[in-house]
């Protein structure tokens, strides 16, 4: 519940996690209950009567409709602190006073329905229900009291006394102990009673919430309860509520058509209407629809978090530029701060005008077998043989595609090539394992193999300029690695690749051989220290040479010399780092072009720490050009970019690599040394480089 916040004019910041617009998110599969009507499924909410009741000495009060429950959390959004608000009636529960002694009163069990929080965001509010709550699965947050201190042994009516409630609160799988202080007066018809607690979203796994360039919460959050109580006879029954269903809101008159419905059908409706990648987590078929999320709407484009498009206006043109531009963004708030009305019917139509994702030749479907992996093995590499064509003729690579089968525990894949001669080392490793591939660090694990791709979420297909191509020589096979995060399930998975071949007569066009693809990496350092709060907590982790050990445990060896080898790399020291406790850390390393050519693709690459990124080509010269600046991290969207304009590099360039890190953009609930390691608790700073060479 200590998700939810109110903003001004009804919006909340964390909305921004309610609008993530393509199915390559972690909660896609969670999202099946957004495909029907939404409505709540719960009933209202009921609680244990008290039923030892002495109708000598004890009046019995029941907490009505009157009541309200409700949260604040601070929270920087977009920049600008606030404070979040959400707030239900959905509360039940008995307390009995003792008219002779009132220290003797008792509470029965409080039940709050948390499904029926509510902030003014319709949207927001189901995916705080969903993923964060998770309601659907865990309806009702419970208190328990255990001790109220402060009433007098003799008490008036009707007058306001200080009180302490000692007790459990219990949500999700949690109960821990708060304590609440506040007010409480009777008389012979009511009870009013006025409480507030400290509590820590972390205790409960429902925050702190992090979402790149939108909204950071803290982790501290005021719970009130705010009861109304009335006076009932012993042994009564509690009324039982009807089922929960959140009012729709009302469509009020204004411009649509002409003004917002080009913006968003040709911004948003690709992947928001049925049939789109992102339907699932956020639908808008019809105008109605959008019309009740125009303050959502409005808030993610001003903060330009919708439609994602991490680049920055320091960076070089690129293909596929999502963002939209100012006066889109102005005529979307404006349209939402006057109401986001309607001028045509409800249920009118979005109809996508442009695809948001690039489709390929589908020339070859490379389908794998199912892997079980366990959620006790929180990350793990996967790596599968694929073969792509007829493995005796040389085939040329021009388009390729990942299919990701779970989203919800797929961190990011990389492709490789193996050569023929490598065909019986892979089946001896694909045979010392039970399932199917083996287990695989960092790379394939395989002599010859050559990484030549990457994806993660949101990255569009790789498709390659006419006249080149990746070639495959008779026999050679292509390595998919995975990298799974597994968190309270490893469901069985089955990813696939799509591959568009080249076909005899694009081969002879190009003289009887494609432009050969280079696929070149960079990468920098990564030493974050615990901040000097955090290492004066004496958490053992906060030594890098403990984390080193973690990392070998769980990796093997060569993960652990990873580190120490990128600072000799890049000439640097630890040294150069363990001054950086403030939370913020950057590297910054210079590497040589090693496969001249011109460019067809950049990636960059960190994990959740990630605040900025950028790419430099032959920085502290009069050629200085920033070829990729990411202000604001996403780990959500780590997308591939093809340069518009033909971009070449020699090998006398020079690319500085810069990678910022900032260690309260998520929560340690244990305190840790972050260095440069696969795991997503670890960070990496990795850039890569297609290229193809200059044809004479």
């Amino acid at each position: 519940m200590s998700r939810l916040r109110r903003l001004d004019m009804g919006r909340l910041g964390i909305l921004a996690v309610l609008v993530i617009a393509a199915a390559a998110f972690v909660t896609r599969d969670q999202w099946d209950w957004l495909l029907e009507d939404g409505s709540v499924r719960t009933q209202g909410v009921t609680a244990d009567t008290i039923d030892d009741v002495d109708e000598e000495t004890e009046r019995l009060y029941r907490i009505t409709s009157d009541s309200s429950v409700s949260y604040e959390v601070q929270e920087r959004l977009a920049g600008s602190a606030s404070t979040a608000v959400g707030t239900t009636s959905l509360v039940a529960g008995d307390i009995v006073v003792n008219t002779a002694d009132p220290t003797a009163s008792r509470i029965g069990e409080i039940v709050v329905n948390v499904e029926s929080f509510h902030s003014g965001s319709n949207l927001r509010d189901k995916r705080i229900r969903l993923d964060f709550l998770e309601s659907r699965e865990y309806p009702f947050a419970v208190f328990t009291a255990t001790s109220v201190e402060g009433l007098p042994a003799s008490a008036v009516e009707g007058e306001n006394y200080e009180v302490t409630v000692t007790g459990e609160l219990s949500v999700k799988e949690t109960t821990a102990p708060v304590v609440f202080v506040g007010t409480v007066a009777y008389d012979d018809l009511a009870l009013v009673a006025d409480m507030r607690t400290t509590i820590l979203m972390s205790t409960y796994d429902v925050g702190p919430i992090h979402i790149a360039g939108l909204a950071h919460t803290e982790d501290e959050v005021e719970l009130r309860f705010a009861l109304v109580a009335e006076r009932v006879d012993s042994g009564s029954d509690p009324d039982q509520p009807d089922t929960f269903v959140a009012a729709a809101p009302e469509v009020e008159e204004g411009s649509f058509a002409s003004a917002v419905q080009p913006i968003l059908e040709s911004n948003c409706a690709s992947c928001h209407t049925e049939g789109g990648p992102g339907w699932s987590t956020v639908r808008i078929d019809t105008a109605g629809e959008a019309a009740e999320l125009a303050a959502d709407i409005a808030l993610v484009t001003e903060a330009r978090y919708m439609p994602p498009w991490p680049a920055g206006d320091l960076s070089i043109p690129f293909r596929h530029d999502w963002s939209l531009s100012a006066e889109d963004r102005a005529t979307i708030s404006e349209w939402a701060g006057a109401g986001g009305g309607l001028d045509v019917p409800a249920d009118t139509p979005l109809v996508a005008r442009v695809p948001r994702l690039v489709e390929i030749p589908r020339d070859v479907v490379a389908r794998t077998e199912p892997y079980s992996g366990s959620a006790e093995q929180v990350n793990d590499y996967r790596c599968r043989a694929i073969e792509v064509g007829d493995p005796s003729t040389e085939r040329w690579i021009q388009g390729i595609q990942y299919a990701p089968d779970h989203l919800e525990v797929t961190h990011h894949g990389l492709l490789f090539t193996a050569p023929d001669s490598a065909r019986g080392e892979i089946e001896r490793a694909d045979a010392r394992d039970p399932e199917p591939g083996w287990p695989c660090f960092g790379l394939a694990g395989i002599q010859g193999s050559s990484l030549v791709s990457g994806w993660a979420p949101g990255a569009q297909p790789f498709v390659m300029p006419e006249g080149s191509g990746l070639r495959l020589a008779p026999g050679d096979l292509m390595i998919l690695q995975i990298h799974y995060h597994f968190e309270d399930a490893a469901p069985p998975d089955a990813p696939s690749m799509v591959f568009d071949l080249a076909d005899d007569a694009a081969i002879a066009a190009a003289g009887g051989s494609l432009a050969p693809l280079q696929y070149s990496i960079y990468l920098n350092p990564a030493e974050i220290p615990c901040t000097d709060a955090e290492a004066a907590t004496g958490a053992p982790l906060c030594e890098r040479s403990a984390v080193l050990e973690q990392i070998v445990d769980q990796y093997g060896s060569f993960a652990g010399r990873i580190p120490d080898g990128l600072l000799l790399q890049c000439g640097q020291s630890l040294g150069d780092f363990l001054d950086d406790t403030d939370g913020v850390v950057s590297s910054s390393c210079d590497h040589r072009v090693d496969n001249p050519g011109e460019v067809l693709m950049i990636w960059g690459h960190m994990h959740e720490f990630g605040s900025h990124y950028r790419m430099t080509l032959n920085p502290d010269t009069p050629e200085e050009r920033i070829l990729l600046d990411i202000p604001t991290w996403s780990f959500e969207w780590q997308l591939g970019y093809e340069p518009v304009e033909e971009l070449v590099v020699d090998g006398d360039d020079v690319l500085r690599i810069e990678c910022t890190w900032d260690r309260s953009l998520q929560f340690q609930p244990e305190p840790r040394y972050i260095t440069w390691n696969e795991g997503t608790e670890d960070e990496m700073c990795w850039t890569s480089f297609a290229t193809i060479p200059l044809r004479d």
